[in-house]
């Protein structure tokens, strides 16, 4: 009986380690990514913002939102303050 207690708590505090050190490899990295407000017909850069999303979407000192490009004429994506 002792032997089998000793063996489910090293088993659960395995457990439990690894699902730690699992959740922790699967951690989002936020990144530094530049932000873009179209004007005419081209995007001009305007702000850093981070592509992992969180509450608050980026915006400019005015309020505008800023997103990232897909390419010179469209920017529509959205990005998050940092």
């Amino acid at each position: 009986m002792k032997k089998a207690k000793m063996f489910l708590s090293v088993a659960l505090f395995s457990a439990v380690a690894f699902g730690a050190f699992a959740n922790a490899s699967k951690a989002k990295t936020v990144s530094t990514v530049p932000g873009y407000i179209k004007q005419g017909l081209s995007c001009v850069y305007k702000n850093d913002c981070s592509n992992v999303p969180s509450m608050v979407l980026c915006t400019d000192n005015n309020g505008a939102q800023i997103f990232d490009r897909t390419d010179a004429t469209h920017c529509a994506v959205d990005l998050w303050k940092l």
